[in-house]
């Protein structure tokens, strides 16, 4: 944290008990600073004495952004981001906002109330269907309550009472409050008078007295206003036409998933129906884009394939999907998991919202899990905005140098190639689990035999010599790990690996004895030695035992615990490893599992945790029934005394390039070139990724990498400031408090909307490279008032596409979400914004998956293509979109 941001965060901690005292003092007590764990927060109380943490925090937020508020009211724990260009001055007002926001959605959790799907106060003529004071709104009103205290505080100067005075104004106009039209422009501003007339009669109660009587003065058309006040309000008004923020998601085009074919939301009772009708509309998609380009390519003389622009996986990260590439995807991750719903609630994934991906309250309540079929179907209706193809693909080399992509299709037909066009977007999700036991430095074979191989050349001894060649020249594969050791015996070679004095040899001797202890054990016992990723892709057997022993004690232990003792009520679970992370302890799964099975937390039994475990190796045993068991090793190779009938491996990740670049870091590696790799920003300091340039042979070609992929960078490739710099950018992009991760899918839809924003501004795909940036900055109410003006249509439904954010008026605060969260004018047949256990889709998406080793109606996912270019390459017609548009305007 740099200096400038430790300032600001020491004058938010002085700031914020006061703002508490003069506005929320009625709602909160306490306030005290506590340090815990590392953790530095305020401990406050409610009115019935209920706890509740709140942490502030600095952050490079996007740009129109001054702060953002994650909510955890299942543990009621709050994390307030400051941006770290905010202004000191308006410390107090963006505080003042940001708890009145979090204290509305910790009131609508206690009631398991929903969330409105647009924001009322907000500028334009069109009103929601239902109008009513969302979040957002509400903690606007605090805003409008700090201002007005402040334009009253004898205390200060007459400079910034005056200073509070215009912000409050210029407030009135971002929140729909005054008429923006002209008075002579009679129609439009009858319109936009009676709207803000709805709204403050909606508001009104909510504020403070200061606040009402400023309104009385100041909610009022430009033309009524004193000319030292209509003064300041112009300059405003100018101020922020110059500094208009544009709204994450870049395609305005498509509405936000979730939405039927009329583009009214799809009930919850609806979703497994909606979801299983869109996977079999993306299913017979692949097929005509396969057949398209099968029917291209026998256009072609040989050696050239169809030329396209493509993105190799999807995911959380299809919020960034641009229309025009092809996309290949092999539905795997949330298409297969057998888990029921994600980890977290939808009061923890609320800022989806606004990445354009989905909203989690349209089929989950706020502290409910958001069920796998509403991320089913959100995907799979972004993955259907353009060409796609479901399956695989891999990166290789071609003749003269190009880059091709291999596709394996789902379902079972011939691969089909094509000649990659740009940089090419890898978004393959988390890269696979690492053996028990496996060198974290070291964890892969051939980068062991690779290590090795190394050292013998230097030691150039006929012995070392020979071992080298030989492990060189075994196959790779099962039973690689035991050749290479067998390869080793020798004690001369032995000796000649002990004298390298370079750490990772003896790395790379213990991933091969963990690898081949790992083989071992999975022969001795098949079906009852798991990686996790095979239980969380349902590729296994749950009533292969009852007696399970789980490697690992953090996300994916917990998951499969709860996969298991789902799919197997007879089957017992341990757990054993270190200490859970303090995320997992904020997740809404983690605690509602152990309550539920772990008998220390007053459940069932089922489930028994082991702490504090170094886990080495696994090991098999015989029992006395002459049954093999699994047992768990310590990092000694010692028994640790616990044992089951099938053991699941969850201890973590192996940090490499994601697969599908294998044949390209070969051709480099193997050619003398290089791999180089350098993480990407955009403008507003926000991670997209990180890009590769591969070099060998005087070629060079370029790939990016976004989503989960990206946030385990590889250590052959990224240097350990690099690994730094992403290390302490984590717990900003996903606070722990939160329950998420950054790897998570909150996080990445929002990394791949901003992607698809910064491509839009760029060009596209095609266009000037994203760069890195700096990783420090330079510094429910009454019944309303009034009638509607006759022919007008005020309360009108709400439109069913984007919903962009109106200009940040100077002195006005944008909270996080704000960003994408006000309500624009719509035409009177848009869509209304109403709200609306068996997986019918799994086992499809299941064969198609080979197993891996806020206003919701903001705006939407996709990027906008880049201006005609000549010479690109021919595109595959997209599909029509129901519910909202086929392609970007002029197309």
């Amino acid at each position: 944290m740099s200096t400038d941001e430790r300032r600001l965060l020491a004058q938010a901690e002085a700031a914020l008990p006061v703002v508490l005292r003069d506005l929320y003092a009625d709602r909160l007590r306490g306030g005290n600073l506590v340090e815990e764990d590392g953790r530095r927060f305020f401990a406050l109380s409610d009115t019935a004495g209920k706890r509740l943490e709140l942490r502030l925090d600095t952050a490079p937020l996007p740009e129109g952004s001054l702060s953002r508020t994650f909510t955890n009211t299942t543990y009621d724990r709050y994390v307030v981001q400051l941006s770290d260009r905010l202004p000191p001055e308006q410390l107090g007002q963006v505080l003042s906002r940001e708890v009145g926001e979090l204290l509305a959605v910790r009131d609508r959790a206690a009631v398991n109330g929903t969330a409105p799907r647009e924001n009322l106060l907000a500028a334009g003529a069109t009103l929601p269907a239902h109008p009513r004071l969302s979040e957002e709104d509400l903690g606007r009103v605090g805003e409008f309550n700090y201002l007005a205290t402040r334009m009253n505080d004898a205390s200060v100067g007459a400079p910034e009472r005056r200073e509070a005075h215009d912000r409050f104004s210029a407030l009135i106009d971002d929140s729909g409050l005054r008429p923006a039209s002209p008075a002579h422009d009679t129609a439009a501003h009858s319109v936009e008078q009676y709207a803000a007339n709805v709204r403050l009669d909606i508001a009104r109660p909510h504020l403070r007295e200061p606040a009402r009587d400023a309104m009385a003065e100041l909610a009022v058309p430009i033309e009524r206003l004193r000319a030292e006040d209509a003064r300041a309000l112009g300059e405003a008004r100018a101020r922020a036409q110059d500094t208009q923020v544009s709204a994450l998601g870049a395609n305005p085009s498509f509405p936000m998933p979730g939405l039927r074919a009329d583009g009214t939301p799809v009930p919850r009772e609806e979703l497994g129906q909606a979801a299983a009708a869109v996977a079999e509309q993306r299913t017979a998609l692949s097929g005509r884009t396969l057949d398209e380009l099968r029917a291209e390519q026998a256009t072609l003389p040989e050696g050239r394939h169809p030329q396209r622009q493509i993105m190799i996986g999807g995911g959380a990260a299809l919020a960034g999907r641009d229309p025009d590439v092809l996309l290949v995807d092999a539905r795997g991750r949330w298409h297969v998991d057998p888990i029921e719903a994600i980890v977290q609630s939808a009061d923890q994934v609320r800022h989806l919202r606004q990445s354009g991906m989905g909203d989690p309250y349209q089929f989950a309540d706020p502290q409910q899990r958001v069920p796998l079929p509403a991320l089913q179907l959100w995907e799979d209706t972004a993955a259907a905005r353009g060409p796609l193809v479901d399956g695989h693909a891999g990166l290789g080399i071609g003749a003269e140098g190009r880059l091709i992509a291999e596709i394996t299709p789902a379902d079972g037909s011939s691969p089909v190639k094509v000649e990659v066009q740009g940089s090419p977007l890898v978004a393959t999700g988390i890269p696979p689990e690492i053996i028990p036991g496996a060198n974290r430095q070291v964890p892969t074979v051939p980068e062991a035999t690779g290590v090795l191989a190394e050292h013998l050349t230097a030691a150039g001894t006929p012995e070392a010599l020979r071992a080298r060649d030989q492990l060189l020249s075994l196959p790779a594969g099962e039973g690689r790990a035991a050749a290479s050791l067998d390869a080793l015996a020798d004690p001369r070679v032995a000796d000649a690996l002990r004298s390298a004095g370079d750490p990772r040899v003896a790395g790379a001797a213990e991933t091969l004895r963990a690898t081949a202890a790992w083989e071992r054990a999975v022969a001795a016992a098949p079906g009852r030695v798991l990686m996790g990723d095979e239980v969380g892709d349902g590729d296994y057997n749950p009533r292969a035992a009852n007696d399970w022993v789980i490697a690992g004690v953090g996300g994916a232990a917990i998951a499969n615990a709860e996969i298991i003792l789902q799919a197997n009520p007879d089957a017992k679970v341990s757990m054993v490893g270190k200490d859970a992370p303090f995320v997992l302890k904020n997740d809404a799964q983690y605690t509602a599992l152990r309550s539920a099975h772990d008998a220390e937390y007053g459940g069932d039994g089922r489930l028994v945790t082991y702490s504090d475990r170094r886990l080495g190796e696994v090991a098999t045993v015989t029992a006395p029934d002459g049954k093999v068991r699994v047992a768990a090793l310590d990092d000694q190779g010692r028994s640790l005394g616990i044992e089951g009938d099938a053991y699941v491996a969850c201890l973590g990740r192996v940090s490499r390039l994601p697969h599908a670049l294998d044949s390209v870091e070969s051709w480099a590696r193997e050619s003398g070139g290089q791999v180089r790799g350098e993480l990407l920003f955009d403008k507003d300091r926000q991670y997209l990724g990180y890009r590769l340039e591969f070099e060998a042979a005087g070629q060079k070609q370029t790939v990016d990498v976004t989503g989960a992929a990206s946030r385990m960078l590889p250590g052959n490739v990224f240097s350990r400031d690099d690994m730094a710099r992403l290390t302490a950018l984590d717990p900003k992009t996903a606070p722990p408090e939160s329950g998420n991760v950054s790897a998570g899918f909150m996080a990445t839809a929002l990394q791949g909307s901003h992607l698809a924003r910064h491509r839009a501004a760029e060009g596209g795909p095609g266009g000037p490279s994203t760069t890195p940036a700096s990783p420090n900055p330079t510094p429910t109410g009454p019944a309303p008032t009034g009638t509607a003006p006759t022919g007008t249509a005020p309360t009108g439904p709400a439109s069913a596409g984007p919903t962009p954010t109106g200009p940040t008026s100077a002195g006005s605060t944008t909270a996080g979400s704000t960003t994408a969260g006000s309500t624009t004018a719509a035409p009177a047949t848009a869509a209304p914004s109403t709200p609306g256990s068996g997986n019918p889709i799994a086992s499809a998406a299941r064969r198609q998956s080979a197993r891996g080793s806020a206003t919701p109606s903001g705006p939407v996912s996709g990027s906008a293509p880049g201006p005609a270019t000549p010479g690109l390459p021919p595109r595959i017609a997209r599909p029509p979109q129901p519910g909202g548009g086929g392609g970007a305007p002029g197309r």
